[in-house]
């Protein structure tokens, strides 16, 4: 498949090595997945790889601001626009048939072959795309080494959703232009993606509720996240809204900070507060 990498300026990037550059490089390209290519891009040095997966109907290289750059000091750090969204192409009608999360976890996996960004991972994913994110750690288990959630969606809030709107189309899922089927996606993650292992987990939950479902619900279901891996653990972001890598980006670092940690080393998580001190973020676990 072919990749078109940008010049001079954003070549550079290693996977290999286990400390991050001090001078982050930059890769960026498109990569063909099947006929339709996404647009990626690299920050950094050092292994494993942060993978940064966006939220709904989101690109993935607008919505993470300026905490990228802090992660490319931990790791080298990716991100990457989902089929139909920022510059990527849209998908050719076959491949947007019956779309599920899964089948996007998919894409990523092609498009990270494709561009030759080679595990191992560790899987940061907000919001919806924390469907996605499980969903390839379930998928790809040998190649992903830690997982954070950020204001993840769950799959007990889709029949909520669908009862709130009724018959509204604001009810529907759809990302990139594209309708996901998501009473097959539910179903997935409930049978592929609720047994993490021990995979090194964080789930970050912020301290407001902006949408339109029950708060006793949301904070379950971000509860329950942290319950996927026996290495799970649940923290709140201070002051924070549904964008924590926007409000509260020391929280999002130091997350992924330990989960790179424990990757690294081939470990448990440090304790929760250990991981906290000095952010805004408090224990929930």
């Amino acid at each position: 498949m072919a990749v078109l990498l940008l010049p001079a300026a954003c070549t550079g990037a290693s996977a290999g090595g286990d400390a991050a550059s001090a001078s982050p490089t930059m890769q960026a390209g498109r990569a063909d997945i099947g006929g339709y290519s996404l647009d990626y891009q690299c920050l950094g040095t050092g292994s494993p790889t942060i993978i940064l997966e966006a939220g709904y109907d989101s690109a993935g290289t607008s919505s993470f601001g300026g905490v990228w750059q802090q992660l490319a000091q931990v790791s080298r750090v990716c991100t990457y626009d989902r089929a139909g969204t920022g510059t990527s192409d849209p998908r050719p009608s076959a491949a947007a048939h019956d779309l599920t999360s899964e089948d996007e976890a998919q894409e990523l996996h092609t498009l990270l072959d494709a561009a030759d960004i080679a595990p191992p991972y560790v899987v940061v994913a907000h919001s919806y795309g924390g469907f996605i994110g499980r969903l390839f750690t379930a998928t790809y288990p040998d190649e992903v080494q830690g997982l954070v959630l950020i204001e993840s969606s769950h799959e007990d809030e889709i029949g909520p959703y669908r009862r709130y709107y009724g018959n509204d189309p604001a009810g529907n899922w759809v990302d990139g232009g594209d309708p996901i089927d998501i009473t097959a996606t539910a179903q997935l993650l409930r049978t592929t993606a609720r047994d993490l292992g021990s995979i090194p987990l964080v789930v970050i939950r912020a301290q407001y509720y902006d949408d339109v479902l029950s708060p006793a619900l949301w904070r379950r279901t971000q509860a329950d996240l942290a319950t996927l891996s026996t290495d799970g653990i649940e923290v709140e972001a201070l002051g924070s809204h549904h964008f924590v890598q926007k409000d509260d980006p020391g929280a999002v670092v130091a997350a992924v900070r330990a989960t790179v940690a424990a990757a690294r080393a081939g470990a448990p998580l440090a304790s929760c507060p250990e991981i906290v001190v000095g952010v805004r973020a408090r224990c929930l676990t």
